[in-house]
């Protein structure tokens, strides 16, 4: 007994002293949210087919850009305001109540567009409410941090796993299933909430530090929009049954890209004081932590594909993606070094650059060979985004940091 209490005691205990604290509890609940992930796939899977986990994928096309859109950038910036503590906690609270109504538009229309069905349609919309609840949890870990409360990151995966669980337990069709999951998800950011003391600001000041935020905000939407709008063009490509393969194997990777955003996370606010240090730490451990990563999730694949999804096409199309983990990571980190630097404009147009090549080979990859074609193209497309990120030019506004182009670990 004492093997089984002292256990995932001790591996917690490692994971945090190999990480550090922050990183580490951050990771732990986004390591949960991806179970929620899974689980939530799994359900629909078993109960709605893969025609289910079609429309799913549809759904995530909006719940990809709100979860950017939707912390108008505050995650970027939470850290640079010169402000009190509690009235930061309000320039977040703000901004998770505004991005609810906000997004209603936006995921109606989405569902009438796309859906095949009026109950399709609802069922769209219900499911890409989960996009106002992740751009909520990540305003809200970034808060977390920077007030020493990591550990608080754990809140909104639990009343996440809570709502799979009820709507699994009780809703009699997909429909109820959708509604119940997104009513839990949102108790879950106000009981998050109420650990973070608020102190009452001006209006001004809540539209100025979003604004301000905003402003970071336009690389990662060009980025993730053009990504989503290929899936959107996919979908008009493949079958159903194709998209939903694709939307498994695409899940693997946010499961593999987590510790990276854990680390990024939890790293941000030592880039912005001390970019010429953090960054090259960062990028080292980015380096390994991406290769291990893809190679663990990549052992996922068969028991997934074999028992749990029940699709062989999974078992290649699943690892093949995982090729492109380790690029991905690098390519975080070349934008985090962007950000952390100020470089906004720089950003923005490679930004462009590289959505167009999505929009470009994405399509024409699933256009050529089916599901297989989309995740080789994939693949030349994250190639050839972290080469042109890799190349920004930083020197001419910080000489000092042509050390983090250097790929080493600083002692």
């Amino acid at each position: 007994m004492t093997l089984f209490t002292t256990a995932p005691r001790l591996l917690v205990d490692r994971l945090l002293q190999k990480f550090g604290r922050a990183a580490g509890l951050v990771l732990l609940a986004r390591v949960l949210q991806n179970l929620n992930g899974f689980l939530l796939s799994i359900l629909i899977v078993r109960r709605f087919g893969l025609q289910g986990a079609g429309t799913l994928v549809i759904a995530t096309i909006a719940i990809v850009i709100l979860a950017l859109i939707g912390t108008c950038g505050l995650p970027y910036t939470l850290a640079r305001m010169n402000i009190d503590p509690k009235q930061r906690n309000t320039v977040g609270l703000f901004a998770c109540m505004a991005v609810v109504p906000l997004s209603l538009p936006f995921v109606g229309a989405l569902g009438l567009i796309v859906g095949h069905s009026h109950k399709e349609a609802l069922v769209i919309a219900l499911l890409a409410l989960g996009g106002p609840f992740f751009a909520q949890t990540n305003i809200t870990n970034a808060l977390q941090v920077l007030l020493n409360k990591p550990g608080d990151a754990i809140i909104p995966p639990i009343g996440n796993l809570l709502g799979l669980i009820v709507a699994a337990w009780v809703s009699p069709g997909f429909v109820t299933f959708a509604a119940i999951l997104a009513a839990f998800r949102f108790a879950a950011i106000g009981c998050a909430f109420l650990r973070l003391p608020c102190r009452r600001t001006s209006f001004r000041m809540l539209i100025t530090h979003m604004a301000d935020g905003a402003r970071y905000l336009i690389a990662d939407a060009i980025n993730l929009g053009t990504d989503q709008a290929a899936m959107l063009i996919l979908s008009f490509i493949l079958s159903r049954a194709q998209l939903g393969l694709l939307g498994l194997c695409r899940q693997l990777i946010t499961v593999s890209d987590t510790p990276g955003w854990s680390q990024i996370q939890a790293f941000y606010p030592g880039m912005v004081a001390d970019p010429a240090r953090n960054g090259p730490l960062l990028i080292s451990r980015l380096r390994w932590i991406g290769i291990v990563s893809a190679a663990s999730v990549a052992l996922l694949t068969a028991p997934l594909g074999l028992w749990i999804y029940r699709a062989p096409g999974f078992l290649v199309l699943a690892p093949l993606l995982q090729v492109s983990t380790p690029i991905r990571y690098l390519l975080a980190a070349y934008d985090t070094r962007l950000r952390a630097l100020g470089l906004v404009a720089a950003s923005n147009r490679i930004s462009a650059i590289r959505g167009v090549l999505t929009l470009a080979i994405i399509p024409a990859g699933a256009w050529a060979a089916g599901a297989f074609g989309a995740v080789v193209a994939i693949i030349i497309q994250v190639v050839l985004a972290t080469y042109l990120t890799r190349r920004v030019p930083i020197y001419g506004t910080q000489p000092a940091l042509k050390s983090f182009a250097i790929v080493k670990p600083i002692s």
